[in-house]
């Protein structure tokens, strides 16, 4: 049986994909912050579609530390890793300054890239163990916005100025060069490395309690014009079950499309992978 991650896969299109890929007879982990609610999707996934094999791990990915433990966690419960899904994000527009953890980074970018460069890092050993290993990372449509948008290095932390959208496009640049770095460099391997493009999504508005009435309305309005999680997942779905593909990324409708050019600048790319080893190497490389 085949092994599969999905972060954050116990809302929105992460659970939709969970369910999906869990009918396909792969064993599903779900690796939440919120462990109660993810288990309870786990019993909902096992009663929906016989596949007793779905479990919930708990995470909290804005600290690198708790990923450092879910690895090593996952790694003494499970021998191999087939798919690994960085569906999770942070994405709080209700935020007006940034949110600083524990361990000095700012949320968005501990979150939505740090993790999942941790997440590579720490379980890329069992995915060489497979034949087919996959590596899906999320991007966003939003993207398509700010097609001159470069990564800024010296604002990491929101310091010099903060906005939770411009912040989350960062990040979500930062997953498409990250994931073409490291496309590359397993060009060889055994591993298929994919982004997808995620357009407008119908949300569970219970999930933004803190937004104000203006943005609760404006949701309600592009809700109208988004498609389902559930169609969405499709997606996550065939990329991590279907045929391999020798393509990257890939929209709402499973068609090939551009990553923002800045995201193909090689020296960028270099640049974002050294400071992100920076941060977790101490943490990574030391699980015994």
């Amino acid at each position: 049986m085949k092994n599969c991650i999905i972060t954050g896969g116990n809302s929105g299109i992460g659970k939709s994909a969970a369910f999906q890929i869990a009918s396909k007879g792969f064993s599903v982990i779900l690796a939440c912050r919120n462990i109660e609610q993810a288990q309870e999707v786990c019993k909902e996934i096992t009663l929906t579609t016989g596949n007793p094999h779905v479990f919930a791990m708990k995470v909290d990915l804005s600290l690198v530390c708790d990923v450092k433990n879910f690895i090593k966690a996952y790694t003494q419960r499970f021998d191999t890793l087939d798919v690994l899904i960085n569906n999770a994000a942070d994405f709080d527009l209700s935020r007006k300054t940034p949110l600083i953890t524990s361990e000095g980074h700012e949320a968005q970018f501990a979150t939505n890239h740090l993790a999942p460069f941790a997440l590579v890092q720490g379980l890329l050993p069992l995915m060489q163990k497979t034949n087919d290993g996959r590596v899906i990372n999320i991007s966003s449509q939003g993207l398509m916005l700010y097609p001159n948008l470069t990564f800024d290095f010296d604002n990491i932390k929101g310091d010099k100025y903060y906005s939770p959208a411009k912040t989350y496009y960062q990040t979500k640049l930062a997953q498409l060069m990250f994931s073409l770095m490291l496309k590359d460099k397993l060009a060889e391997s055994n591993i298929s490395v994919y982004s997808v493009r995620v357009t407008n999504v119908k949300i569970d508005m219970n999930r933004y309690q803190n937004i104000s009435p203006l943005l609760k309305y404006m949701y309600k309005v592009k809700s109208q014009f988004s498609i389902s999680p559930d169609e969405m997942a499709k997606v996550y779905t065939e990329l991590a079950t279907g045929s391999k593909r020798s393509g990257f990324y890939y929209d709402e409708k499973m068609r090939e499309v551009k990553a923002n050019k800045f995201a193909y600048n090689k020296e960028a790319q270099q640049k974002l992978w050294a400071l992100s080893e920076g941060f977790i190497i101490n943490i990574i490389y030391t699980i015994g």
